[in-house]
């Protein structure tokens, strides 16, 4: 099955939220000629009420629904009831960690200035134990599917052979200078640009580094972290052990 047909049906890359999925499903889209969707709109209606026709990934579709062929991000566990569609699965995996720290700043900076929050007041010794939990929960139940993983930092390093393998894992073929170039119009300028035409305060794409949680993590919340998701992430091969 070839990219540039449309018969390449829908592919949903789940992760939990800050984990690089705008990122993945925006070269996906764009190497294979694909609209680009979020599972929580539809029809012009958002969770939050958001009016997504605003959005890049919208801005110049006819409808804000599902098509036969897109890319579509979720945040939602495997049973939930959005995932009952005819679709193929990408699981992308960021160190937790880093999740709890780029997850804390869009919320308290990017989700209030743009009005999507009211307020933000998590202390972030809160947030750590909160977030933790979460972000293990939600790994965890993905990786007890048969769903094919990747990695944050793994795009980080190689965009190109990630996207190759996941192609080939998915059975979808596409030509290399497709792929180069939906690498290419995604670089993190690239991003702040298009999403700087939706949002006047435009933080969403932040700094996206690998190893951040270094600058923000006390001793405290790295105890806290161990308890919650120790053992996940050494299993993901983050760590060795549990002395980092």
């Amino acid at each position: 099955m070839t990219g540039n047909d449309h018969g390449v049906g829908k592919i949903i890359v789940v992760e939990y939220p800050k984990s690089g999925g705008t990122w993945l499903v925006s070269m996906l889209a764009h190497s294979l000629n694909l609209p680009r969707r979020d599972i929580y709109i539809s029809e012009n209606i958002a969770e939050n009420g958001y009016d997504a026709s605003k959005h890049p990934w919208y801005t110049d579709a006819s409808s804000l629904g599902l098509p036969d062929s897109c890319i579509i991000k979720s945040h939602d566990f495997p049973d939930s009831a959005r995932h009952r569609i005819p679709a193929k699965f990408v699981h992308l995996i960021r160190d937790g960690r880093d999740v709890i720290v780029s997850k804390y700043f869009f919320e308290k900076d990017f989700c209030v200035k743009n009005g999507i929050i009211d307020d933000f007041n998590i202390p972030f010794d809160d947030y750590v134990d909160m977030v933790s939990k979460e972000w293990s929960a939600f790994v965890e139940s993905w990786l007890e599917t048969d769903t094919v993983a990747f990695k944050y930092e793994e795009l980080i390093v190689d965009a190109f052979s990630v996207l190759k393998d996941i192609y080939g894992h998915i059975n979808v073929s596409q030509d290399d200078d497709s792929i180069i170039k939906g690498v290419n119009a995604f670089t993190k300028e690239n991003m702040k640009k298009e999403l700087g035409k939706a949002y006047k305060h435009n933080t969403f794409v932040r700094k996206g580094v690998v190893g951040d949680w270094r600058n923000y993590f006390t001793d405290r919340h790295v105890d806290v972290f161990k308890k919650n998701a120790g053992e996940l992430l050494i299993s993901l091969e983050y760590e060795e052990n549990n002395k980092w």
